[in-house]
């Protein structure tokens, strides 16, 4: 069978117009989710198969629309995790876009609660007024700080630092005062400050976002933009640094360019193990 130019022109612009169509309109709507067991060493009986349920990168506009943010909460509350974590930018830009979203993310579920840090895009419209909303929501922001979860006579510790970008974060600060042999989970929207953890301070797990996991992935998993200082190392997943170990999720939204390519949106749910 013989193809023409012509015929071969047009299957190149179909199949290009289905990958437009597929990475601009489908690929940054197609949210999955993503499970990863992490094994916490002395992690106490009572937290073995601890769910957090991360969601992070939102950036509510024009492009990220509420009905696509609520159809993420609904969903996470499907998986019915143990606690939620939101690691920052819930919007892209603009003060109108914040309560909406934050409004949202506020009917999370969980057993304990919703824990939450601020991201770059967060300061962009005044922290200040970021962190009204956050209140006004009652969505806690963990700012340098820290809480303890208990059950029974076990603990885990979850801390939460500032922007790594747009201010001054402080693991040392955040995790003052936290018991040496509690477990600890470390929130930081930028992944890059892992690298800068005081090395003296434990840090079982880092969760993050930022990245996005690039929004566009080459084959073999290649990003050709990573927005860290570190390259493909925080592209996304785990990865152990150190003594600590990084969880980058690829987010739910998506900036800049709207296009997802072979980077699908992420829901991430974390298992700690034994």
């Amino acid at each position: 069978m013989r193809v023409s130019r012509r015929d071969f022109l047009r299957g190149g612009a179909l199949l290009g117009g289905a990958l437009l169509f597929e990475s601009t309109v489908l690929a940054p709507r197609g949210v999955r989710v993503q499970e990863a067991a992490v094994r916490i060493s002395g992690l106490p009986p009572a937290f073995n198969g601890f769910a957090i349920c991360h969601l992070t990168d939102i950036h509510h506009s024009p492009v990220v629309g509420l009905g696509y943010i609520e159809s993420v909460v609904d969903e996470a509350n499907s998986l019915a995790p143990d606690l939620f974590v939101l690691t920052g930018d819930y919007i892209d830009d603009g003060r109108e876009y914040m309560p909406p979203v934050i409004k949202a993310l506020s009917r999370l579920k969980a057993r304990f609660g919703t824990l939450a840090v601020l991201g770059n895009h967060d300061h962009f419209i005044g922290m200040d007024y970021t962190e009204e909303v956050m209140e006004a929501y009652r969505v806690p922001l963990l700012q340098n700080s820290h809480i303890l979860i208990e059950s029974g006579k076990d603990a885990l510790c979850i801390g939460g630092v500032r922007d790594y970008l747009e201010d001054a974060p402080d693991a040392r600060e955040a995790l003052s005062g936290a018991p040496k042999d509690v477990p600890r989970v470390l929130l930081s929207h930028h992944p890059d400050y892992a690298e800068f953890l005081p090395g003296n301070e434990r840090v079982d797990l880092v969760l993050s976002g930022h990245t996005h996991g690039g929004q566009v992935r080459l084959p073999f998993s290649f990003a050709p933009v990573v927005p860290s200082g570190f390259g493909q190392k925080y592209a996304g997943g785990l990865v152990r640094n150190g003594a600590t170990q990084v969880y980058v999720s690829r987010g739910v939204g998506v900036v800049t360019i709207p296009v997802r390519f072979n980077c699908p949106p992420e829901i991430t749910l974390i298992r700690l193990v034994t």
